[in-house]
């Protein structure tokens, strides 16, 4: 396994992702795209997020993650979907590690951040095995975590 990350998504992997999102419907897309994205997603919606990576098992494309935003010295990351074939192989838990260690890797950035929702246990767990704690719940529109991971 050879995880690789870049910048922007393709329109033919835009396709796959739309494609794998749609397929498991609207309440599925809420839970890794925030309730903010219309449904059925679209190619259009995923190339024009900012800070959006493509990712990469040696060649083959297996998933998108989310650089959302920077706030003093924390990355609040995001949007992390991994092919729904693909789950349960480890590949999500070693994206999700090599995103942080590389974010880890710019000297301004001490802690990562991200939500999960309280219904989404797989992820949820997927985080807290990679070092991710909860540091708060939030109630509404949604319940979620707020978890951290910090360098």
């Amino acid at each position: 396994m050879t995880i690789r990350f870049e910048e922007n998504v393709s329109v033919k992997n835009a396709q796959l992702v739309c494609q794998w999102s749609n397929s498991l419907g609207k309440s599925f897309q809420e839970q890794w795209m925030g309730t903010m994205i219309p449904f059925p997603l679209t190619i259009q919606v995923l190339q024009d997020l900012e800070g959006i990576f493509s990712i990469f098992d040696g060649q083959e494309f297996v998933g998108v993650i989310q650089k959302i935003r920077l706030e003093d010295s924390n990355l609040h990351i995001g949007r992390f979907f991994i092919n729904p074939q693909k789950q349960g192989q480890g590949l999500g838990s070693q994206a999700l590690r090599k995103f942080v260690s590389l974010a880890f890797e710019n000297g301004d950035i001490d802690s990562v951040s991200l939500n999960v929702y309280e219904a989404n246990q797989r992820a949820k767990h997927v985080y807290q095995k990679e070092g991710f704690e909860i540091v708060q719940m939030v109630e509404e529109p949604i319940r979620k975590y707020i978890m951290i991971k910090s360098r």
